[in-house]
């Protein structure tokens, strides 16, 4: 048994990436090797198992769901052990084809780069723990949520019991895409008690960043066929362009700076992002969000695989299709934005594929579609027909232009229509200073290519199509479901995955071919210059911003940070996470599984409730997902006033009222005031520093 958690968190989420490799390796090796996609068994060995993740996940999120969602998860675990086993045939009796000499020391760097990125992930994102102090990293903010359904879906199968909401029975959440997370229960399944749903959780995040690197070395090896070297040292490229960001580093730390001055406490709580509407760079993505990057994964699997087919027979382009639609149909459960600018993205495609007199590939692009909606079709009939708190307003879409946040710096409440003229006018700058680096070289790379592009490459009309919904999306529509524009902030990943491979042609062809042509002063050598400046800005953005997520809460506790914050009303913030920490896992350790616990939900985003507890929870805005708000706000007010209660007839009262069987009480709350007289009473049945466990109600699990 570890003594340090910190430590079994680093080992618990290797183990979990190691177990991963069943879903994210071995499915799509199977595929890839029986079906012979992107000529699969004429490669080498690296880009096998490069192919392979891509194909995993794309496929692997819709293929478990239909498993578990029609059987159960003891079914679903045997088949993926299953395909294991037929990979671990194929391994050993296929005839390998090694890597060429010439190239070695570029498969070293990429697989150097990948454990190095594993090892990053993993550190980056689990608790550290200095004595009886511990610290979550601030993404932890959306892990809860994250873990929360994890653990539920362990509990309670697909589609899972909603673990934040029990009015007195189960109700299941289906008002979300919860593809990722059915994985990670499966992975914390086959762990048994050793991994839990945060530690696969963590080993997802890897996962994801491996999956994107894979997606973008596949990508410009089929975007660019011919010598093997250029096209690995271009997905080495394009890899590294992962690090670079926009110029957030500039406004935002100006911005904590002058609030932690003036106001006494430091504005965006470490999340340099939140200064404006933002463009997340990528591992702000892969790590905030893998399941809208694994969406995009499997949607850029799909264009590949219908790119593949160009020229092939018809069996082969129908087997293709399938494993495209599969790969939508994951991409729909992954991520709704994503996919949305996906959808429409493909039926543009489509419609020039007819106009350009290719029938055929248009009318196998519109099969992709019929078997995507048609396997993705359990879910979407959970997600139509569950709660949606939004119905009143219908469609939860907007038209609304992408807002230049300093603009309300200078008009307070502006009207919407004066925003709108605003916001549209500083666009160019709004995007410039999001997407900086990526800004230039999409524009260099416009320039240069603007003409002929059918006939250059057959990836480029796609790729300009793609940008351009992107951007009439990510610019005039926003999300309402939530109070954030999740579609603004994710219906622009696929255009920053255009604008990258982009910039890998920019720097490729027009700097360092055009830079040995030309004086020290010339046009090409000031746009040189233009970049690096930009580049080493990106990079100060990318590191600014994983140090402050990474250490924000030490900076709380340390004074730093200063005060108001919405993490900790003191510098206890560490002592008081490790004693959650301590008394969640007490709690799931010796109460049933069937319990219903409660925090006091009057507290703002209960970071260690999602982060540590498996147990269901009677109302939590964790995953309010589907409960409407005046219900949460009704709930959560009454539940709170047994916060304050101080006699155990009327809190038991309550309790009962509402299901609950134990209540989990802190130093916060107005109750621990009173906590020697409730104990003389009642005795804890855990009690450490700074958190008090009580049972109440009838005192039994439902």
């Amino acid at each position: 048994m570890i003594d340090n958690f910190t430590l079994q968190d680093v080992r618990d989420s290797f183990l979990a990436f190691l177990l991963f490799s069943l879903i994210f390796v071995a499915p799509g090796y199977v595929i890839g090797y029986l079906l012979d996609l992107f000529d699969f068994r004429h490669r080498s060995s690296a880009s096998r198992f490069i192919i392979a993740i891509v194909l995993s996940v794309a496929t692997s999120p819709i293929l478990i769901f239909l498993v578990y969602h029609f059987t159960s998860g003891f079914v679903t675990i045997s088949l993926i052990i299953s395909v294991g086993v037929c990979f671990g045939i194929i391994l050993f009796k296929q005839k390998q084809i090694f890597v060429p000499t010439e190239l070695s020391g570029l498969y070293r760097t990429a697989l150097l780069l990948a454990i190095t990125w594993v090892i990053f992930s993993i550190l980056f994102l689990v608790d550290i723990q200095w004595g009886n102090r511990l610290y979550y990293n601030i993404i932890s903010y959306d892990l809860t949520t994250r873990v929360a359904i994890i653990n539920a879906i362990t509990r309670s199968g697909v589609p899972p019991i909603n673990p934040s909401y029990y009015p007195g029975h189960p109700v299941r959440l289906t008002y979300l895409y919860y593809f990722w997370y059915i994985p990670c229960s499966i992975v914390t399944q086959i762990g048994s008690s050793v991994i839990s749903g945060y530690t696969a959780m963590i080993a997802s995040v890897a996962w994801c960043g491996l999956s994107l690197m894979a997606a973008i070395a596949l990508y410009l090896r089929l975007r660019n066929p011919g010598d093997s070297r250029k096209a690995w040292r271009s997905s080495l490229l394009g890899i590294g362009f992962l690090l670079v960001s926009g110029l957030d580093i500039i406004p935002a730390l100006a911005l904590m700076f002058t609030t932690r001055l003036t106001a006494g406490g430091a504005y965006l709580d470490g999340d340099i992002e939140h200064w404006n509407e933002q463009i997340t760079a990528w591992i702000g993505s892969i790590s905030w969000a893998p399941h809208h990057v694994a969406a995009l994964i499997a949607c850029l699997a799909g264009v590949m695989l219908i790119q593949s087919i160009r020229d092939q027979v018809l069996s082969k382009q129908i087997r293709a299709c399938l494993i495209a639609g599969l790969a939508f149909a994951s991409a729909i459960g992954l991520s709704i934005y994503v996919t949305f600018v996906f959808i429409l993205f493909w039926g543009i495609w489509m419609l020039v594929r007819f106009c350009q007199k290719e029938r055929r590939l248009g009318w196998l692009m519109a099969l992709v579609g019929i078997i995507a909606f048609a396997t993705a079709s359990p879910f979407l009939f959970g997600l139509i027909s569950g709660n949606n708190p939004t119905s009143t307003t219908g469609i939860p879409l907007t038209f609304s232009v992408r807002t230049f946040t300093p603009i309300l710096f200078f008009f307070s409440d502006p009207p919407h229509l004066l925003l709108n003229l605003l916001s549209l006018f500083t666009l160019p700058i709004n995007y410039f200073m999001e997407l900086g680096f990526f800004f230039i070289t999409g524009g260099l790379w416009i320039q240069h290519h603007r003409k002929g592009l059918a006939q250059q490459n057959s990836y480029y009309l796609p790729e300009i199509i793609l940008l351009s919904v992107t951007v009439g999306i990510g610019s005039f529509v926003q999300s309402t479901a939530i109070a954030s524009n999740d579609l603004g902030w994710r219906a622009w990943l696929p255009g920053q995955f255009i604008l990258l491979i982009w910039s890998v042609d920019v720097i490729k062809d027009l700097c360092f071919k055009g830079l040995r042509e030309v004086n020290r002063n010339s046009e090409p050598v000031r746009i040189s210059r233009l970049l690096r400046i930009l580049t080493i800005i990106g990079l100060m953005t990318t590191i600014a911003d994983v140090v402050l997520l990474r250490i924000w809460p030490m900076l709380v506790d340390a004074g730093i940070a200063g005060f108001p914050s919405s993490l900790s009303p003191d510098t206890q913030l560490g002592k008081r996470t490790f004693a959650a920490r301590l008394t969640y896992e007490l709690i799931d350790g010796d109460t049933p599984v069937n319990t219903v616990i409660q925090y006091n939900p009057g507290q703002r985003i209960n970071r260690p409730a999602g982060l540590y507890n498996n147990r269901q929870m009677a109302i939590s805005d964790i995953t309010a997902y589907g409960v409407s708000r005046q219900e949460l706000g009704y709930r959560s007010a009454s539940i709170s006033s047994i916060f304050g209660e101080a006699d155990w007839n009327s809190i038991d009262e309550s309790c009962k009222s509402y299901y609950i069987n134990v209540l989990v009480i802190n130093d916060l709350d107005p109750i621990w005031g009173n906590l020697s007289a409730i104990e003389k009473q009642r005795k804890p049945i855990y009690q450490n520093q700074y958190y008090a466990v009580f049972t109440c109600g009838d005192r039994t699990a439902r």
